[in-house]
């Protein structure tokens, strides 16, 4: 297949494609005699594979790191200790989330729950010497 059918089947634009070419994240494509890339479907196997890695969170010099040479070669034992961190980094990132949501909730409460005979800019100063004590 040629690089555009590559893009097309892969959901990646060319230029993305040259680049891990570049990179060598992808084998460099085999060419034809008119000097056209050709590529096969073990490569867009490997662009799909890169591509679900990237949404998962794993940086293009991790997924290097991971994708063996050839692709029926795989380390094992590497290939789970590195899918187990990243499941460890999204947890902690989930936890953080939760605690910057709940954070964000109870202030808006705080700021919704202001006494009716002072103002927005005097209910400010009040809720940031409670959160912020010793800024004062």
């Amino acid at each position: 297949m040629n690089i555009s059918e590559l893009s097309r089947l892969s959901g990646l634009n060319t230029p993305t494609i040259r680049y891990y070419e570049q990179i060598k994240l992808l084998p460099k494509a085999k060419r034809k005699a008119n000097g056209y890339r050709e590529y096969s479907d073990t490569d867009l196997q490997q662009l799909l594979l890169i591509k679900q890695a990237q949404q998962a969170g794993f940086s293009l010099a991790e997924i290097k790191s991971l994708l063996p040479g050839n692709m029926t070669i795989w380390n094992h034992d590497k290939l789970i200790e590195s899918l187990n961190q990243k499941v460890s980094e999204i947890e902690a990132l989930e936890k953080k989330l939760a605690e910057n949501k709940q954070n964000l909730i109870t202030l808006i409460q705080a700021i919704n729950d202001k006494p009716d005979e002072i103002s927005c800019e005097e209910n400010a100063q009040r809720l940031f010497k409670v959160y912020f004590p010793d800024a004062n």
